[in-house]
């Protein structure tokens, strides 16, 4: 008779452990009211010569107004992450400061790096990236485009 009343538990039990366990599903933020500030990237060597062996990078900063639209999500609990896909020609890395909106952070393409976990109270979230970049001089092509997004996971209930 216990072990009859047990199965249900362990069933009820089994289906919670399952529900808390998947994973949240991540989707894009709009983040196309985000403005460059300046012009375009321009990357400078590191060193004009670098020592035989040591890798040949190339550097540069900009600054990116970011706003993103997460009115969707408001008066719900997310997690906000920047994402850096990967780089066909080159590796990146990715570093940011911000004015305290978002967390700064670093990355490498192909990852994504949290930037918020909270409540999202408001339509829109705004912050200021003061990017810097770093890639590998010996295989970046001419003109490469570096496709920075944002996905957000909402907290389960």
């Amino acid at each position: 008779m216990a072990r009859r009343a047990a199965l249900p538990l362990l069933l009820l039990l089994a289906t919670l452990f399952a529900c808390g366990t998947a994973s949240a599903q991540a989707e894009r933020v709009d983040d196309s009211g985000s403005q460059v500030l300046g012009s375009t990237l321009k990357l400078r060597w590191d060193e004009v010569a670098p020592r035989p062996g040591a890798s040949a990078t190339l550097s540069g900063s900009i600054t990116v107004f970011v706003r993103l639209d997460v009115s969707p999500w408001r008066g719900r609990n997310a997690r906000i992450y920047h994402v850096l896909p990967s780089q066909a020609g080159t590796s990146v890395v990715a570093s940011w400061t911000t004015r305290g909106v978002l967390l700064p952070g670093k990355m490498r393409d192909g990852e994504r790096v949290l930037v918020y976990a909270g409540p999202i109270s408001a339509d829109r979230i705004e912050d200021t990236f003061r990017l810097e970049i770093q890639a590998d001089g010996n295989r970046l092509s001419r003109q490469e485009k570096l496709d920075f997004s944002f996905e957000i996971e909402l907290d389960t209930p």
